[in-house]
């Protein structure tokens, strides 16, 4: 079966430099900031976008992104606002950011904050902020904080949205109701008082001095401070579930809905769709600038309408979504990445280090990849099977062509190209005519819960299971648990080192096995996290481990080091790792984007010059036999196949040295010297 493969063309680099313990390191933030959750706008008409890849400053028709790699606590960012002085102040799921322009203040629970998810931010006439928290309100004068819960007359601590009336009073729109703050006594409202709904997302207050309050399902309530008055799509409401409000200088309401903006002028209703020129029907943030220019945040990009003609402003030149679940590099080097489906983020994306371009229609979940020896790629997706890509035609292969179960979520790709498919129904075995199906009903597997695979350079293959590993040698079946060793039973993530070692990532740490002896680390012996989600090995033999909340921990087999959102990294629940031919890392974040490490940069002329003399591997293509030449005593030689598996490695204490190759094929070269390692593709044509 063909599948017809979408694509867009784009680009999208975020760059920064970080000195960290004196070493020059070079972060740079691959994200998606087309879902938009709040806009504010400050006198020079400047836009400052909060969106769920970092902020997006609009000058006229300049933009710049800001990341965890500039500073921002969070690449999701939830809210922004304004003060006084012109800082702007952004509330992200994991802390509140401050930008006075040029760099970045964060503040978390450790300085005072009341609790890390900020849904909304709001400052009033004084110059304090308000932050509304997943558990609670914070107030921040610049010195001190003050926080606010339900034991201090908060109807509910989930705080979806702040407004600030001409009197000072503070309105909280929460889960349960509004609040009314004073300064000193608190007043709820509910639905027994006249609120339409008490899921409350948005507030807003008029020239007037009416409150409005847009709720979840219950349309939208306006309050006097007397009277109640709601209205809903039976007054011509375009949805009764509200994101955004905004008045414009006549005093028009504009709002935003999960299915479009609607216009009220007090009497007529007026709503807009995508068929008018709205770039998404999910209006998230509503706001409006000097000109009385309209803009609208949604789940694909910002439309801007002058009241006659709409405007996109929409990133089209970046990865699909933020969700990454899986990432590898091909031949070429270019980066393939897959994200699962979260409000249209789902698919593939590919990096050639300038352009990005996305085979999508944003609908599918992809779990997992692989490339076989031929340069296919292949993609585990969630409930649609396995996809096979030629670099043309898409071919997806599902239960009803043999595939044990439709929910891949691990693939390994063994010397004689045969695909191997972890699914949650199994393991399959495709050889490309013929499938082969183990479960624990027909082989001694040890779950049907199949989270990852790898295979050594013996040609096992290892699975790693909700319930302990099996190996398999193609004919018996040895089971491993924490009866034998492994440090937890639910096995995310396996790979292989030069010395035919396994690595487990585990949802209790790591764990390594010689064959012999197993070995475990724990958060205990640094380890950032002990939920390890996926792994890698560099070419001096160092291990990467990304983890479910702590980020990254490099073991360089003696010492520990971690990378977090404060270094750079675009989140810290790192779901998949791939290292290029260069050595830079690329990190796979669950929830926000792709980011790119190297941490070889050069900080001199003479380690640059180091670099070029190791690279002389001739001649290439090669007969089989070629020659690798450094002006450093060689110590390793690894040369892998496109699947990664070692298919042969030696050890040297010379300059110099001649290998011989007998299949042909495209290999990838590892040399290691006492000082650096450098990779090289080679095509040996025989």
């Amino acid at each position: 079966m063909t599948i017809k493969n979408f694509k867009i063309f784009c680009i999208f680099t975020f760059f920064s430099l970080f000195v960290i313990n004196g070493k020059a390191q070079q972060w740079t933030n691959y994200t998606n900031t087309n879902t938009i959750y709040g806009i504010a706008i400050n006198h020079q008409n400047t836009k400052w976008i909060a969106s769920y890849g970092g902020v997006v400053k609009i000058d006229g028709s300049t933009k710049t992104t800001y990341t965890t790699a500039d500073g921002l606590v969070s690449n999701l960012v939830s809210s922004a606002a304004i003060d006084t002085s012109g800082t702007i102040w952004f509330g992200t799921y994991n802390g509140v950011s401050q930008f006075n322009g040029n760099h970045f203040t964060n503040y978390t629970t450790a300085d005072g904050l009341i609790y890390n998810a900020v849904w909304s931010v709001a400052v009033d006439t004084l110059n304090n902020v308000w932050f509304g928290t997943a558990n609670g309100v914070s107030k921040f004068d610049g010195t001190n904080w003050i926080n606010y819960n339900t034991s201090d007359g908060l109807c509910n601590n989930t705080i979806w949205s702040i407004t600030i009336d001409t009197l000072g009073n503070k309105w909280f729109g929460t889960g349960n109701g509004v609040s009314k703050f004073d300064g000193t006594t608190w007043t709820t409202y509910t639905t027994a008082n006249g609120l339409a709904n008490n899921n409350v997302y948005c507030t807003a207050v008029d020239k007037q001095n009416n409150l409005w309050f847009g709720t979840c399902g219950g349309g939208i309530s306006k309050f006097d401070g007397t009277s109640w008055t709601s209205y809903t799509t039976a007054n011509g409401l375009a949805s009764d579930t509200l994101m955004s409000i905004a008045f414009d200088a006549l005093g028009n309401k504009w709002i935003g809905t999960v299915h479009g903006l609607s216009k009220f002028d007090g009497s007529i209703w007026t709503n807009y769709y995508t068929v008018d020129g709205l770039t998404d029907n999910n209006v998230w943030a509503t706001a409006i600038d000097t000109l009385d220019h309209k803009w609208l945040g949604t789940n694909d990009g910002i439309s801007e309408f002058d009241n006659t003609n709409w405007t996109t402003h929409k990133e089209t030149d970046c990865i699909i979504g933020n969700g990454v679940t899986s990432i590898m590099k091909d031949l070429q080097d270019k980066i393939w990445v897959g994200t699962y489906n979260d409000d249209g983020g789902g698919g593939v994306s590919v990096f050639d280090g300038v352009h990005w371009t996305v085979y999508s229609n944003g609908n599918i979940s992809v779990y997992s990849c692989a490339m076989d020896a031929l340069g296919n790629k292949w993609f585990g997706t969630q409930g649609s099977g396995v996809l096979e890509f030629d670099g043309v035609n898409w071919v997806s292969y599902k239960v009803a062509d043999g595939l044990v179960n439709n929910n891949v979520y691990a693939i390994a790709i063994d010397s004689q190209n045969n695909k191997w498919l972890g699914t949650y129904g199994g393991v399959s075995k495709f050889d490309g005519t013929t499938w082969t199906n183990y479960t624990t009903s027909n082989s001694s597997l040890i779950n049907n819960y199949v989270h990852s695979i790898a295979i050594d350079s013996a040609g096992n293959i290892w699975f790693g299971t909700n319930n302990g590993l099996s190996e398999f040698d193609g004919v018996n079946w040895i089971n491993y648990s924490t009866n034998d060793g492994l440090v937890n039973n639910t096995v995310y993530a396996i790979t292989v080192d030069a010395q035919n070692k396994k690595w487990f990532g585990t949802e209790g740490g790591v764990s390594t096995f010689d064959g012999t002896t197993w070995t475990s680390y724990t958060t205990l012996d640094g380890l950032c996290d002990n939920s390890v989600r996926s792994i890698a090995i560099d070419a001096m033999n160092h291990k990467w481990f990304g983890t479910q909340s702590g980020g990254v921990s490099m073991f360089n087999n003696t010492n520990w080091t971690t990378y977090t959102t404060i270094d750079g990294l675009a989140h810290n629940y790192v779901s998949a790792i791939t290292i290029d031919s260069q050595g830079v890392k690329w990190f796979g974040t669950f929830n926000a984007g792709v980011s790119r490490f190297d941490d070889k940069i050069a900080t001199n002329i003479s380690e640059q010059t180091n670099t070029a003399e190791i690279n002389n591997i001739f001649p290439n293509p090669s007969n089989g036999q070629f020659n690798i030449v450094s002006s450093e005593n060689i110590e390793d030689i690894i040369i892998k196949n496109p699947s990664g598996q070692i298919i042969f490695q030696t050890k040297s204490d010379k300059k110099n040295i001649t290998i011989d190759l007998n299949n042909s094929g495209i290999y990838f070269v590892t040399v290691i010297t006492i000082n650096r390692a450098f990779t090289k593709k080679i095509i040996i044509n025989r």
